[in-house]
């Protein structure tokens, strides 16, 4: 399923190389054999290291950022059709031999993408944007995503009340999207809903920050204030991740009855981490991806109600 892994992050090909991700993308034609569909994500890897490793300024980055983002939408599209279990049962044989070459060449690349990460992509917002969403896709782990977004600057006391007082206003729209999620009982409430999500979204990004705001970006006199606000929005933040695995859980999910609602959720999982990025990655931590495949895999096991 195509969006569900392009939200919450496919499972890396370095790191599982044999378990299957659900519902190859239509994007790709799939060879008649899987070893066919693994060399093109090989030679779609070495063309990614290929690019960042060119990147030593930000003129060099801002003029990869377009060529990167269709490189990972092409990654996340044969990742998906290689693990496939059509393609699984073509040729295991021809996808066990390229293991080993995958997994070297997606290696080498994660060194360069962390490398840049660390130099902020050389100031290029293009670029950022492009590894931002990357990560997103799940072709990335998050841990270079601190250094692409935080910054060491300190707000004065007065920005800081400012900035608390934007989080304490979240509240409102993070408990109608609670209420939304919790509507959702099958394909047809989740379609219905959609737009309403994408309004969300929409509103929580126009209260979004300039700067990707941590604890230490705080002054310690306005730290005890914004932990007490960050306690509240965390609440509302585990029920809105508890209803999402909910969801991913309802039989059929892995259908492309769930396609629109995924596209929204897509947007409001992507508002949530940059307008509450204070205490986002506190609630949607690394086990929110295996609950969410967890109740995925389970999910696809159940009928779903004609």
């Amino acid at each position: 399923m195509k969006k569900i892994g392009r939200m919450f992050g496919m499972l890396s090909v370095a790191v599982t190389l044999l378990q299957p991700v659900f519902a190859a993308s239509d994007g790709v034609k799939m060879e008649n054999e899987g070893g066919a569909v693994a060399s093109r994500l090989l030679r779609v890897t070495n063309e990614m290291w290929l690019l960042l490793s060119g990147v030593m300024n930000k003129e060099t980055a801002d003029g990869a950022a377009g060529k990167f983002s269709r490189l990972v939408e092409e990654s996340a599209e044969l990742s998906n059709a290689m693990f496939d279990s059509d393609s699984q049962a073509l040729d295991v044989e021809a996808l066990d031999n390229d293991t080993y070459r995958i997994a070297e060449a997606y290696e080498e690349l994660c060194d360069e993408f962390t490398s840049l990460c660390r130099a902020r992509c050389y100031g290029s917002t293009e670029l950022t944007r492009a590894f931002t969403k990357a990560i997103r896709e799940g072709v990335f782990s998050d841990e270079g995503e601190i250094y692409l977004h935080t910054t060491s600057l300190v707000l004065t006391p007065g920005a800081a009340v400012v900035e608390i007082r934007r989080l304490r206003g979240l509240q409102g729209s993070d408990g109608q999207l609670l209420e939304l999620l919790a509507m959702v009982k099958d394909a047809s409430t989740a379609t219905r809903i959609a737009p309403e999500l994408h309004e969300i979204a929409k509103k929580m990004s126009d209260k979004q920050p300039e700067l990707r705001l941590c604890t230490f970006n705080f002054p310690q006199q306005n730290r005890e204030e914004l932990l007490g606000v960050c306690r509240e929005l965390e609440t509302i933040l585990w029920k809105i991740r508890n209803e999402i695995v909910r969801i991913v859980g309802l039989p059929g999910y892995d259908s492309e009855q769930f396609d629109t609602f995924s596209d929204a959720l897509d947007d409001v999982y992507e508002s949530l981490s940059c307008t509450h990025s204070e205490c986002f990655d506190d609630v949607f931590d690394a086990s929110f991806r295996t609950d969410l495949d967890d109740a995925l895999h389970e999910g696809v096991t159940l009928t779903p109600p004609q």
